[in-house]
């Protein structure tokens, strides 16, 4: 039986509030938040401490929950349910200037993008983007399905 994958990312905005770190690809293809897969026992906060540690030596401060993503998608006759937490995160905001290569995969990079430049690629979880410039702040729900093979 498939479950779904468990995953805990952190939303952290740079202190003067105009722009968003977040891990893309070399050619910036899309954009997702810093974090990783929970591992067994862990919380969704140690989770995302450790990723950060793990894939760019960067020390993190993980607050409150932020929210829920559930993505159920299905593909190719395939179907996946994504569950994301998404705390709220800082960093020492000098320790990116431009952007932090990832430890493990070259093709990985962490970087600073604002609002507008989050438009312009796809960002995941999908929805995240609204609720981010909503201001939104109670925990929420986000639910996105979707079939691609339809």
């Amino acid at each position: 039986m498939n479950r779904p994958i468990l995953r805990a990312e952190a939303i952290v905005i740079r202190k003067d509030g105009l722009a968003v770190l977040v891990q893309c690809d070399k050619q910036e293809s899309f954009y997702r938040f810093p974090g990783g897969d929970v591992e067994f026992g862990e919380t969704a906060a140690e989770a995302i401490k450790r990723e950060l540690i793990e894939e760019f030596d960067l020390q993190s401060e993980i607050g409150s929950l932020a929210c829920l993503n559930e993505s159920i998608v299905e593909y190719d006759g395939k179907k996946r349910h994504d569950c994301t937490i998404l705390h709220w995160g800082s960093i020492n905001d000098a320790q990116i200037h431009e952007n932090l290569n990832h430890n493990e995969r070259e093709e990985i990079k962490l970087t600073w993008r604002t609002f507008e430049q989050l438009k312009q690629k796809p960002l995941y979880p999908e929805g995240i983007l609204d609720f981010l410039l909503d201001r939104v702040v109670t925990v929420s729900h986000l639910v996105i399905r979707k079939s691609y093979d339809e």
